[in-house]
């Protein structure tokens, strides 16, 4: 990063050569910084790390903001760099992103109440993404969460449509059992969870 300070979005110095940019970025990172945050956290990374990812994320997204910024879905290459981001992390703490070890990281993770006023990522809904298979849950979460499309989807996994449907079919399938299962336990339980 080149040039002066001219400002800040969220926190982060606006350089020189982004200023006829800046309220473009602002409204981006305005825009997806809560969904972003909501998908890293239903894929299994823990808080402190989506915190820091996101961040990242944006940081890479605002250095390229000039050529990003013209792309047809700059969301898409946002949550493709936070993927990458995701996997770097995970391997630099030796986890091999098995199914167990995300939920053991889900199960102890707080659900985060957003300041933004968007909804939280509620405990019941992070644990049934933990319950997915890792490309269901991946697939889910870009779908589902981020509301990309299942080219983009595609894209950004390396996988083909064909695979983005299936998934996100098994995906859909597993969560509604989860949903009825947890709808008959509160019945069964009188109501009280």
């Amino acid at each position: 990063m080149t040039g002066n300070p001219r400002g800040s979005i969220g926190g982060v110095l606006v350089h020189e050569g982004t200023e006829g940019h800046t309220g473009e970025l602002a409204a981006f990172f305005m825009e997806h910084r809560w969904l972003l945050r909501r998908f890293l956290v239903a894929q299994g990374c823990p808080d402190g790390d989506s915190d820091d990812i996101v961040q990242d994320a944006f940081l890479i997204a605002w250095t390229r903001w000039q050529t990003i910024a013209y792309y047809d879905n700059p969301k898409a290459y946002l949550y493709k760099v936070a993927i990458r981001l995701w996997h770097r992390a995970a391997a630099h703490r030796g986890q091999t992103g098995s199914h167990d070890e995300q939920q053991d990281v889900l199960e102890t993770t707080p659900s985060q109440i957003d300041v933004g006023g968007y909804v939280e990522l509620s405990d019941t809904l992070t644990r049934w993404f933990g319950q997915l298979p890792a490309q269901q849950r991946k697939v889910a979460g870009l779908r589902l969460i981020a509301d990309l499309s299942e080219v983009t989807t595609a894209d950004i996994l390396g996988i083909s449509l064909g695979t983005v449907k299936s998934q996100l079919n098994a995906a859909r399938k597993k969560l509604a059992e989860l949903r009825d299962k947890d709808e008959r336990d509160e019945h069964r339980d009188g109501g009280e969870r």
